[in-house]
């Protein structure tokens, strides 16, 4: 595989240039120090892969990603950075890399990462790849919440408190049925099944207290709504 490194610390691309040499199936077939010259290097080279940190001097390396897989589609990235950011690997991998893996890593890890991505696969390193899920479920739950009615949106956010839908229909003024009405479509756009569900969701998005209802978070005894009188006991 004929690779190119692309990393402005050039003691860094002495340890990466020695890990290659003394792997039989990896070569080194350029270097540069900033993504300017990356590019003067993949158009003279056309390697099979640019192994990119993803800090670079002028232009940083998820710019400098999206041009190299402009000039070549046939040329795979591999960030190698010392950033652990959800954000930088979120925003690399949209721009086209293969692949993000950090610095902290071994050489055999970066051996076995450059294999995957040559396959056309996807390497992540192993303390990113949880977090990157969490991101895009979040993502895709967000989209999602979008699609809900002002009306639904109301009885989500009571939902995500796990209020029971009698309870639901009880504060929103409406009947019981109506409010299994809005919970039935939310569950289906929302692709959940029950109000533990939906408590997790609301979490996740920072809409609520973790599932727990609003007696569990205060320790307070339930209290009737505003203008409502408490039960006799």
């Amino acid at each position: 595989m004929r690779i190119v490194l692309v990393d402005d610390h050039e003691l860094f691309r002495i340890g990466v240039r020695e890990t290659l040499a003394a792997a039989p199936d990896f070569i080194c077939v350029g270097e540069a120090a900033n993504a300017r010259a990356a590019f003067a290097v993949v158009d003279a080279t056309s390697p099979d892969l640019v192994l990119m940190d993803i800090t670079l001097p002028g232009m940083d390396g998820v710019i400098a990603t999206r041009e190299i897989r402009r000039r070549s589609t046939r040329t795979r990235v591999l960030i190698m950075s010392a950033h652990d950011l959800t954000r930088d690997v979120v925003d690399a991998l949209d721009a086209g890399a293969s692949g993000y893996l950090l610095k902290s890593e071994g050489p055999d890890t970066l051996l076995a990462a450059l294999r995957t991505v040559g396959r056309g696969e996807t390497h992540l390193a192993q303390a990113l790849a949880a977090r990157l899920a969490a991101f895009r479920a979040s993502q895709s739950a967000s989209d999602a919440l979008g699609t809900l009615s002002e009306r639904e949106r109301e009885v989500f956010r009571l939902a995500a408190e796990c209020l029971p839908a009698r309870e639901i229909a009880r504060e929103l003024c409406i009947a019981r049925k109506t409010a299994d009405t809005h919970l039935n479509r939310i569950h289906r756009k929302l692709g959940s099944r029950n109000l533990a569900e939906l408590a997790s969701l609301a979490a996740r998005l920072g809409m609520s207290h973790s599932g727990l209802t609003r007696h569990q978070v205060t320790g307070a005894e339930p209290t009737a709504p505003a203008g409502r009188e408490q039960p006799k006991p």
